[in-house]
């Protein structure tokens, strides 16, 4: 399969979708097609001592809208540096806006930590679409939502999310996330910030053509 399942299933839900929509991460992001966006939050030792339980050092999101099969979708990737080591784990998918997003298949809570029902859920792959052939399985899923001002992003994570590191993006992580590591503010910071996600999850490995 040339791309992720939820990728997919993500561009058809927005192809359906009014185009004028609006949604909270407009004023973030501005919905048109190559339109970017970078928020990130680094963690001193002062706060990470006062907080033993989270193991989130770093976090990185990075969005960008793009052409996925004719239809204008949201990607995510999302990088995460847990204390204790440096290398970065990745994980990236698509995105949507849903009235109910907040809900599975069997109307259950999908993401307990996020205090609503509508939301722009975003379904993550198991692996960044860099490859050949990559795998439909899915990752997990992740919340994002517009913060109290145009430059503050709030992420609301599940328990656990299929990552990956660069240094092989083709071994999948199941990794954990505890009730410290599971909510997080964001800030809009440069576009330059979000340069090493990127590369993670956009750019193949040398000797392999880019989709």
């Amino acid at each position: 399969m040339s791309r992720p399942l939820a990728w997919l299933a993500c561009a058809a839900i927005l192809a359906a979708s009014p185009a004028s929509a609006a949604t909270p991460l407009d004023d973030l992001i501005k919905p048109e097609l190559k339109s970017s966006a970078c928020f990130a939050r680094v963690y001193d030792a002062a706060h990470l001592r006062a907080h033993s339980k989270q193991k989130t050092a770093v976090i990185t999101v990075w969005m960008k809208y793009e052409d996925a099969g004719g239809a204008m979708a949201l990607s995510v990737a999302l990088a995460v540096t847990q204390r204790g080591d440096p290398a970065a784990l990745f994980s990236q998918g698509g995105c949507d806006y849903q009235k109910a997003g907040n809900r599975d298949t069997s109307n259950k809570v999908l993401i307990k930590s996020y205090p609503k029902a509508a939301g722009f859920v975003c379904t993550q792959s198991a692996q960044p679409d860099v490859f050949e052939a990559v795998s439909a399985e899915e990752g997990g899923a992740l919340i994002l939502d517009r913060g109290k001002d145009r430059d503050t992003l709030m992420v609301y994570l599940d328990d656990s999310l299929t990552m990956v590191k660069r240094a092989n993006r083709g071994a999948p992580l199941d990794i954990k996330f505890g009730a410290d590591d599971r909510v997080f503010l964001l800030r809009r910071t440069a576009p330059r910030d979000c340069a090493a996600v990127e590369e993670a999850v956009t750019e193949p490995e040398p000797g392999v053509r880019k989709r």
